[in-house]
């Protein structure tokens, strides 16, 4: 995969070798310097300002560097200047962005990515999820579209990616379903008794128990978990998202997985029995620790999920996955240190496994917050929200902010077919080059994109060097998520919208069809690499891009 930023750094780390004889590039920012006229920016002076062996104040460091990156074999660099705090400012010269740009246009798939498994790294992304105790509401939404995003990601830059659903199809939430079922079953049947406060209420509880009573069932352990995991698969696959594999909770005890990991516990004497029950206390817990989630076997002698969970990540172990990415809601905060700590017992590498946790979802509608509680049933479904805006409205507005943010999902917003709505702003640019391209072909305007320029009679408009640049840097983006302690896919929807209106910009100023023939075929390219990157960015957060609207 090209990556523009590397190549800049390339050069800088050779100034700094050649001037100072050291290297801390690696740790240098290269980005778009904010309201200046320049392609790309550096700090590396003043970082090399703080070391001893240097010894040089900011600005004689960064002019010795501009000196040597001006004759710079590579030749990549047109202009270099230094600013009054020290950061080396850089454009890029016009040929070496038009030929990568040009490559962008006429060989984008495979120029925007890394070769398949070449990272040589195995992947598990674990994520959604959700008890099947009732259908997908928003927040499972978000969980969503940020593991298939990451997946999507992580495949982009060349890792081996598969997909995982972890059902819990045992324990104490299953008997609480089936005995809502039940419990609304009898009521159908004329045999009414309390409904217990910590039972189910939702009204798809009664729609399972109406199935049940029309199809003669009464098998209440089975049928309604299993007819929830249809109905979440279904919502899922409408959702855009598939899983490789479906692992349930009961195959761990059914193979005696879980009994061979409390055995490797107790050999490293981290088990202790308190109470009739059997406790963990792994790295960093205390003897006189209460936390009744640490307990693996119940005095009654059922395991515990804890249980469950470890089993399940040591088998994620076994199954040859170097590194192990699970996605959680952030309730589950407080579940992090224990299953971490238990990682650490079985002696599974400290980089095995990563726990993303993402923030709550609200949901405005009409300028006023929808109010939610998911016991109750007062909740909004996945299925209901990707029915009144659509998926690709759904799954753009889920990747906007990071996990580690709240997110408002304004319906209003996310149904506006305007430049207001995000997803509307992005995916118009790709159906606007399409209807360009059209009308080429309607006017009967030869459109070749393999063809490179002719330099000499090339002179690049700034609208068109902004745009440039930016599609350039999209690959060191998708690295940068993929290599993230805390990756996320909302740089993809930043950076998506910030193309765009680079792209009206360009497009509102400056001709493309009655452009001189020069010109023209520039802009073709220009457009065909601009659809590329768009197409992709919106793939790979599982949003479709259209060729009208």
């Amino acid at each position: 995969m090209y990556s523009l930023r590397e190549e800049v750094k390339i050069v800088i780390e050779d100034s700094i070798a050649q001037c100072f004889k050291t290297s801390v590039v690696g740790t240098s920012l290269v980005e778009p310097p904010p309201d200046i006229e320049a392609d790309l920016s550096t700090n590396v002076a003043i970082l090399l300002s703080k070391l001893d062996s240097v010894n040089q104040d900011v600005q004689q460091i960064a002019n010795a560097l501009a000196n040597s990156i001006r004759h710079h074999p590579k030749g990549i660099i047109r202009k270099v200047e230094v600013t009054e705090k020290g950061f080396i400012n850089f454009t890029l010269d016009e040929k070496c962005l038009a030929s990568n740009v040009l490559k962008v246009a006429t060989d984008g798939e495979n120029f925007l990515k890394d070769p398949p498994n070449s990272k040589n790294k195995k992947i598990l992304v674990e994520f959604v999820s959700a008890n099947p105790t009732g259908p997908l509401h928003i927040g499972h939404g978000r969980g969503a579209a940020l593991g298939d995003s990451l997946a999507r990601i992580y495949k982009q830059c060349g890792y081996s990616v598969e997909k995982e659903y972890y059902v819990n199809d045992m324990g104490l939430q299953m008997e609480i379903l089936a005995r809502s079922v039940e419990a609304r079953h009898k009521e159908m049947q004329g045999n009414p008794s309390p409904f217990p406060d910590d039972h189910y209420k939702g009204e798809y509880i009664r729609e399972i128990a109406g199935k049940m009573q029309e199809q003669h069932r009464s098998d209440f352990q089975i049928y309604p978990k299993e007819y929830l995991l249809g109905l979440i698969r279904e919502d899922l696959e409408k959702f855009g998202v598939s899983f490789d594999h479906w692992f349930k909770e009961s195959t761990l005890h059914q193979k005696g997985k879980v009994e061979e990991t409390l055995k490797i516990l107790e050999s490293r004497n981290c088990l202790k029995l308190k109470d009739g029950a059997l406790w963990f206390f792994g790295q960093g817990s205390e003897e006189d620790d209460k936390d009744e989630e640490r307990v693996l076997r119940r005095s009654d002698g059922r395991y515990t999920y804890f249980a469950s969970d470890i089993a399940y990540h040591r088998d994620k172990s076994e199954r040859g996955y170097s590194h192990c990415i699970d996605i959680w809601g952030h309730d589950h905060h407080g579940y992090v240190g224990r299953v971490n700590s238990a990682m650490e017992t079985l002696g599974l590498p400290s980089g095995f496994l990563s726990i993303l946790l993402y923030q709550l979802v609200s949901l405005k509608r009409g300028g006023k917050r929808v109010a939610m509680s998911t016991r109750s049933g007062e909740f909004v479904t996945l299925r209901e929200i990707m029915d009144e805006v659509g998926t690709d409205a759904c799954r753009f507005f889920f990747a906007m902010r990071g996990p580690n943010s709240q997110l408002e999902f304004d319906v209003d917003l996310a149904k506006k077919q305007s430049n207001e709505n995000p997803v509307y702003y992005v995916q118009y640019v790709h159906a606007r080059i399409s209807s360009i391209f059209r009308e080429a072909s309607e006017r009967k305007i030869a459109v070749n994109f393999g063809t490179e320029p002719d330099w000499k009679e090339l002179r690049l408009e700034p609208e068109e060097r902004n745009l440039m640049v930016k599609l350039l840097l999209f690959p060191d983006i998708l690295e940068f998520i993929s290599r993230a302690t805390t990756p996320s896919p909302h740089l993809i929807p930043t950076y998506l919208i910030d193309c765009a209106t680079r792209f009206h910009r360009f497009y509102d100023k400056h001709r493309v069809l009655d452009a001189p023939e020069q010109a023209r075929q520039f802009r073709f390219l220009l457009l065909k690499a601009t659809q590329n990157v768009v197409h992709l960015g919106l793939s790979l957060l599982g949003v479709s891009a259209p060729e009208k609207m």
